[in-house]
């Protein structure tokens, strides 16, 4: 799965560009994030991922996103692979579905939904609807995220999600930040609280850095997947 990793992390200078399909953005990153509770601290996630974009048409794209992560209080690792596929109205503006799968400690979860993303000015927001399948287990997820470009360099934004299966509601809700180290580099923060299984929730902090390239800045829609709800498990 390392190979197929670093394969996809490389496509974007390998895939031709030409005529009006090619690739438009893809980016890079590494996260790691931990609660920060003194004794929940050893349940902490580390993720190394990235994600590619290709434009078949001025209105028609389709991302690939494909995450490794490892998991430091079970000893877990586990991979996340999702494909979508958008029609673009505007140029900022991209409605579409997906389709992914999660492999996390030898069980399998099958996801899929609609997402809707747009940038007005200095401010871009997205949202989506997932239904996960495991093993003839099912939840459904929300996930809304926006952002708010301060300047040039500093961007601030926030995160809200929630899952709801087998009669438990789970939630996770965030501050995020970013900040452009140089062109296509940038730092990413991220400090928010879980509620899980009607637990008391949990403080957690995530922090992390992303290369972004092509003209979009990276690419369009934000991770999906159980995996990338948990934060620090």
């Amino acid at each position: 799965m390392q190979k197929k990793l670093l394969l996809a992390l490389c496509a974007a200078g390998l895939l031709p560009q030409t005529g009006m399909a090619e690739v438009t953005g893809a980016e890079v990153g590494f996260h790691y994030s931990t609660f920060a509770d003194a004794d929940a601290n050893d349940m902490n996630k580390a993720t190394l991922g990235g994600a590619l974009e290709y434009a078949f048409a001025p209105q028609f794209t389709a991302q690939a996103d494909l995450s490794q992560r490892y998991y430091g209080l079970t000893n877990w690792d586990g991979t996340t692979f999702t494909l979508h596929g958008s029609y673009r109205p505007t140029g900022e503006m991209a409605a579409g579905a997906f389709v992914g799968h999660d492999w996390l400690d030898n069980q399998d979860v099958v996801y899929y939904g609609l997402e809707f993303a747009n940038k007005v000015n200095n401010i871009s927001y997205e949202a989506a609807f997932t239904h996960f399948d495991s093993m003839g287990k099912n939840a459904n997820g929300i996930t809304l995220r926006g952002g708010y470009e301060v300047n040039q360099q500093l961007g601030l934004g926030g995160r809200f999600d929630v899952v709801h299966g087998q009669g438990n509601d789970n939630y996770r809700i965030s501050g995020t930040a970013d900040y452009q180290i140089s062109p296509g580099l940038m730092a990413t923060g991220e400090l928010g609280f879980y509620d899980g299984d009607g637990m008391p929730a949990e403080s957690f902090v995530g922090v992390g850095v992303k290369a972004t390239f092509g003209n979009n800045n990276g690419v369009t829609f934000g991770g999906r997947g159980l995996q990338d709800f948990l934060p620090g498990l």
